[in-house]
């Protein structure tokens, strides 16, 4: 999408795309300088998109790293909870309709702690507990979902 904005000297082009590169240079702005070095990436609108995307996929990779050992864990944790209460509890058929409500309440449970507008008063830690317990979340749904492939063959 490209809206053309008044200005004092002229009128400019504005992306919707904004990348946030190179300042505005006055109007005269150029698609291909002819510099093409291999350090200049981010001259162009094609670079500063490929350079903004870069550094938002290693700032996603090095978020995901912290407490590596700890997410893996719980997710394992999960996904043996899921699998315990699939074998034991399901095994009498009693207990089926009741657990099924429960861990359904969990899960919503958990995702309204998760994924609700943050608090104004900050609570870090709180909130880093809430984040682990959603990967056991994570864990119990994967394996509830593999057992149901294991019941339906």
């Amino acid at each position: 999408m490209v809206l053309i904005l008044p200005r004092r000297d002229g009128w400019r082009i504005a992306f919707a795309l904004d990348t946030g590169g190179a300042p505005d240079s006055g109007g005269n702005e150029r698609l291909d300088d002819g510099d093409n070095t291999p350090g200049q990436l981010g001259r162009t609108r094609l670079g500063r998109i490929l350079s903004g995307g870069s550094r938002q996929l290693l700032e996603k990779l090095n978020g995901a790293r912290r407490n590596f050992p700890m997410k893996v864990f719980l997710l394992l944790l999960g996904f043996y909870t899921a699998n315990a209460l699939a074998t034991i509890l399901g095994q009498t058929g009693d207990w089926d309709v009741l657990v099924a409500g429960i861990v359904v309440a969990a899960i919503e449970g958990i995702g309204v702690l998760m994924y609700k507008r943050p608090l104004p008063i900050p609570i870090g830690k709180l909130e880093s507990l809430v984040g682990m317990i959603n990967y056991w979340k994570a864990g119990l749904c994967l394996g509830l979902f593999v057992d149901a492939f294991k019941l339906g063959s």
